[in-house]
């Protein structure tokens, strides 16, 4: 592995397999006919008693959000201080500070841009590269711009793959494939300009690269990448990930009798059909060439969800 590879597997944070309690592989790296998408499905868990583990698993989300919202340099510093004092108020101070960026509003989608953060750090071990929470202009309005950014250097090439994220939560889920693949569109076929739907996402990478990369030699080489004079940025690759949550009725009939392998078997019923609609969608938006990975969450409710979530977070 080269100097530059390692760089960016620091930036990587995983739970170490924590999230595998909370819920369960239906589908992983499923070919989306026709495309180079690659669909993932994962359901909900449930324990001895029959009880879903959803609360549990936004629990797990709301003790995410420093590592998902605060750059990289202040945690790195609030651990420095830990290490030097042995105190935790730094980083006590940083969870106050990730609390107050996020929004309160009824139909937040910041609860499934939290798990595609972690969904994809985790099964595609995909580093963050940008905490866009810190550039929101206040913490009731939602960021405009992409629901993630995340990384990939290839050594082979000298390519730095972005993967610009999207994830929607809708009560129908062919509702959600077709936003989500909508907003994604941009992202991943604008050109070059000062007009694309990337500009404004790359300026702000550029402007706050030092904060959250923490490492002077990577961050030198990240410039050069999102510079349009310099050579590097005709090696700039665009993907995507996504995450969909919608409702599911296959939740409904959970007793302490019924396992998670029937759970999970009930949702597969319906998976093709999904991935049907995806490939469709994708056509739709002519993102067929484009390297995307999509990951699918049947919820008994996302209403439930969003109000757990909010009770929570905050």
């Amino acid at each position: 592995m080269s100097r530059i590879e390692q760089a960016f597997d620091r930036l990587l944070i995983t739970s170490q397999g924590a999230i595998h309690t909370r819920i369960e592989e239906v589908s992983f790296d499923i070919p989306i006919t026709n495309t180079k998408t690659k669909g993932y499905c994962y359901c909900l868990r449930t324990n001895q008693n029959g009880n879903l583990r959803l609360e549990d698993l936004i629990d797990f989300i709301d003790e995410r959000i420093v590592d998902y919202a605060i750059p990289k340099k202040e945690i790195d510093e609030a651990k420095q201080h830990q290490l030097e004092t042995g105190s935790t108020s730094k980083i006590l101070r940083l969870r106050k500070k990730a609390c107050q960026l996020f929004t309160d509003l009824e139909k937040t989608g910041e609860g499934g841009e939290i798990l595609l953060y972690i969904l994809v750090q985790e099964f595609l071990k995909l580093p963050q590269l940008i905490s866009k929470m810190t550039l929101k202009t206040s913490g009731q309005v939602h960021y405009q711009g992409a629901d993630g950014i995340h990384v990939k250097y290839d050594n082979s090439t000298q390519s730095l793959n972005l993967y610009w994220g999207e994830a929607k939560m809708y009560k129908k889920i062919n509702t959600a494939i077709k936003n989500c693949f909508g907003s994604l569109k941009g992202y991943l076929l604008d050109s070059y300009s000062y007009k694309s739907t990337q500009e404004r996402d790359l300026q702000l990478i550029t402007s706050n690269i030092n904060l959250n990369v923490n490492d002077t030699a990577l961050e030198e080489l990240l410039v050069k990448y999102f510079d349009k004079d310099d050579e590097l940025s005709n090696k700039l690759v665009y993907n995507g990930v996504c995450f969909i949550g919608y409702d599911c009725d296959k939740y409904s009939t959970i007793d302490v009798n019924k396992s998670i392998e029937q759970i999970k078997k009930d949702i597969e019923v319906e998976l093709k059909s999904h991935y049907t609609e995806l490939s469709k969608q994708i056509k739709n938006m002519k993102l067929e060439l484009k390297e995307i990975h999509v990951f699918l969450m049947p919820f008994p409710s996302v209403k439930e969800f969003r109000e757990y979530y909010l009770n929570t977070i905050k």
